[in-house]
């Protein structure tokens, strides 16, 4: 996975007056690059603040997540933001709740605090416990 920036250009209308009349030291246009890693770190901490999530992480030994890839994965299309992440849930957790939670959890966040669209956000439980 490389950690290429996204761009994210966001211009005015047309209805707003021209803020570089006269000297054209204002720039209307804002330009923000926002890396692969800073989708991630959104994303984790999205789930991690849903109850039921005790990690974000694989489950298994240390060196099979290590060869498997990393728990979140991230691919920016032309429709939007694709999030796959793993979760391990707390003993006791209503899966299918917790799920649907972190799912929501990560698209909020990353569309509110990033101001992507997101296309789709896939969670799978990978372990409950320890």
């Amino acid at each position: 996975m490389s950690d290429e920036p996204v761009e994210l250009v966001d211009e005015l209308p047309d209805d707003v007056p021209d803020a570089t009349a006269g000297n054209g030291s204002v720039d209307v246009t804002a330009d923000l690059s926002v890396g692969r890693s800073v989708i991630v770190e959104v994303a984790r901490l999205a789930a991690l603040e849903v109850p039921d999530v005790l990690r974000v992480a694989r489950r298994g030994p240390p060196w099979r997540a290590a060869l498997a890839g990393p728990p979140i994965v991230v691919r920016v299309r032309a429709e939007g933001v694709v999030v796959r992440l793993r979760i391990i849930a707390r003993p006791g957790a209503d899966l299918a709740a917790t799920g649907r939670k972190v799912r929501e959890a990560v698209g909020r966040a990353v569309e509110r605090m990033l101001g992507l669209h997101v296309q789709e956000v896939s969670v799978l439980i990978d372990g409950v416990g320890v």
